[in-house]
């Protein structure tokens, strides 16, 4: 696909190390487009123009002058890259309106306005109860027509992209390192699914940097900044994911938090967002009104999705499963009374209809499942 010269040299710019978004957009303050920046003599006088520190503005100027434009155009190929800027008919709708939005975008996969979008993030850490609902509620939006964005780490995010998916809807990941790494690396299958499916993997960051801690909170603004609204499923009091709620709300977005236990470490931070305000989330209809309420036309939903049809066998398994731990083989044995030889192909059942999941130290049931309660 085509790339207008100015996203280019923007993208170039934004790839000298040490020029992010701010300095990029000092420079366009200055010299008013990337292809004029990237041209223009870079002496003392841009520099107190532009207010960039010497020793930086320096290495800026000794990266242009080496810049090698054969490799970085070689790179977006390979790695199916395309630079998305401020201005292009394509960047995310939402998200010219932050405080400082990022000026460049490189995309892998497809980008659109997405203006019916929604971010959902949560623990690295998630409990099985967590990581259930935040599947199920990306699956249900998704399929609803709202784009589901989050950050693709490990726990809920990475629930959240595959619900998304399970939905046959759109996601979008937004990384906090160059697009040619994959962090977490399990996640790489994943990725390619999201692209492949109509979606994107995204980042501010260009070619080599690497997933460093004090990217993410960067990265953060623009999860929020891409949706509508942001829903945290499971949060400890000093986590990213309130970092990102935080960065929502001083944008005037919506921020919806789901209630846990008072005795979960990963339910504090949600339950202190309801204290402070945010709008409970108990099922994707929660969603659906308030977007709905704005105006936003889409098909009526409920809460849950009819559940998997279930022999009476297979219900009563179902029934002694919790939803919120893994339960043992002993402990589901005792409840339901029935001999090893008759539980484990109802457990295998239940697993292929999508109403139970193994994990370590037993099964769990699904969130899907809830309705065949």
């Amino acid at each position: 696909m085509k790339v207008e010269q100015e996203t280019m040299y923007a993208a170039a710019l934004q790839s000298l190390k040490g020029c992010g978004s701010r300095r990029l957009q000092a420079l366009l303050d200055v010299c008013r487009s990337p292809s004029q920046a990237w041209g223009a003599v870079w002496d003392e006088d841009l520099r107190r123009r532009t207010g960039i520190p010497a020793k930086i503005f320096s290495q800026l100027r000794q990266e242009r002058d080496v810049f090698d434009w054969d490799t970085f155009q070689r790179r977006l190929s390979f790695y199916g890259v395309r630079p998305v800027a401020l201005w292009d008919d394509d960047y995310p709708s939402w998200l010219p309106f932050i405080a400082q939005p990022p000026l460049v975008l490189f995309c892998q996969g497809t980008m659109e306005r997405d203006s019916s979008s929604i971010a959902i993030v949560g623990s690295r850490k998630a409990s099985p109860y967590g990581l259930n609902a935040a599947e199920t509620l990306a699956a249900e939006l998704a399929a609803q027509g709202l784009t589901i964005v989050s950050g693709g780490a490990r726990g809920i995010d990475t629930r959240a992209h595959r619900g998304a998916l399970k939905g046959k809807g759109r996601t979008v990941v937004v990384a906090a390192n160059g697009l040619d790494r994959t962090y977490p690396r399990e996640n790489k299958a994943l990725f390619r699914q999201v692209v492949d499916s109509g979606g994107a993997v995204i980042s501010e960051y260009a070619f080599g940097v690497e997933p460093l801690s004090r990217n993410f909170p960067a990265r953060n603004r623009i999860i929020a900044g891409m949706a509508a609204a942001t829903i945290v499923v499971e949060a400890a009091l000093r986590s990213g994911s309130l970092i990102t709620a935080d960065l929502a709300l001083d944008e005037g977005r919506d921020v919806f938090a789901m209630p846990g236990s008072v005795f979960s470490e990963t339910s504090r931070g949600t339950n202190h967002l309801l204290r402070l305000g945010a709008i409970p989330l108990t099922c994707a209809d929660d969603v659906v009104r308030e977007f709905r309420r704005r105006g936003w036309q889409g098909p009526e939903t409920a809460c849950h999705e009819e559940g998997p049809s279930l022999s009476p066998a297979e219900q009563a398994v179902i029934d002694a499963i919790p939803f919120d731990r893994a339960a043992p083989v002993s402990e589901l044995l005792e409840k339901t009374g029935l001999a090893v030889a008759d539980l484990l192909p109802i457990l295998l059942a239940l697993q292929m209809k999508k109403a139970a999941e193994e994990l370590p130290g037993g099964y769990i049931r699904c969130a899907a499942a809830f309705s065949a309660l």
